[in-house]
């Protein structure tokens, strides 16, 4: 999704194209991965612009609405998330790690084509989908492992 179609969605909205909304649309649209507010607040500051946390909070919230970002939830309860850059209609599917919060998107047409059947079957007409698989990732798996055999047994109490 280009900067122009996002300032074109702030004008039919009757919402002005801010400079601070450019940069931070424009600095989402360089990250190759997900972030969450502070990430996006450092890397924005790193280049000099002067945004604040509740501006940033708020075009993320716009975003969210007109579907350029997607929201990821790093636990089944979605008590904290971190954002990616979508294109329009763009699958999310994704494996969270449980323990450390690491995110790896992928797509599979699989999962896809699964979607589009499921929602066909209850007389929907799916335009995306998101998938987040909550797990424990190899490194966090080897730590606990790690863990597990540096503590005694019950047996030997």
């Amino acid at each position: 999704m280009s900067q122009q179609l996002f300032e074109q969605l702030l004008e039919e909205h009757c919402l002005k194209a801010t400079a601070q909304r450019r940069d931070i649309y424009a600095e989402i649209l360089a990250m190759d991965e997900h972030f969450d507010v502070d990430t996006l607040l450092f890397r924005l500051k790193d280049q000099g612009k002067k945004i604040s946390k509740a501006t940033i909070y708020r075009t993320l919230q716009l975003l969210l609405e007109y579907g350029l970002i997607k929201k990821t939830p790093l636990s089944p309860d979605g008590a904290e998330a971190l954002y990616g850059a979508c294109p329009e209609g763009c699958p999310s599917d994704n494996l969270v790690c449980v323990e450390c919060g690491k995110v790896v998107r992928f797509n599979k047409d699989d999962v896809c084509r699964l979607c589009h059947q499921i929602a066909g079957q209850h007389g929907f007409v799916a335009s995306s989908h998101c998938l987040n698989i909550f797990a424990l990732c190899p490194a966090c798996q080897q730590l606990q492992a790690a863990a597990l055999e540096g503590e005694p047994s019950h047996a030997q109490a």
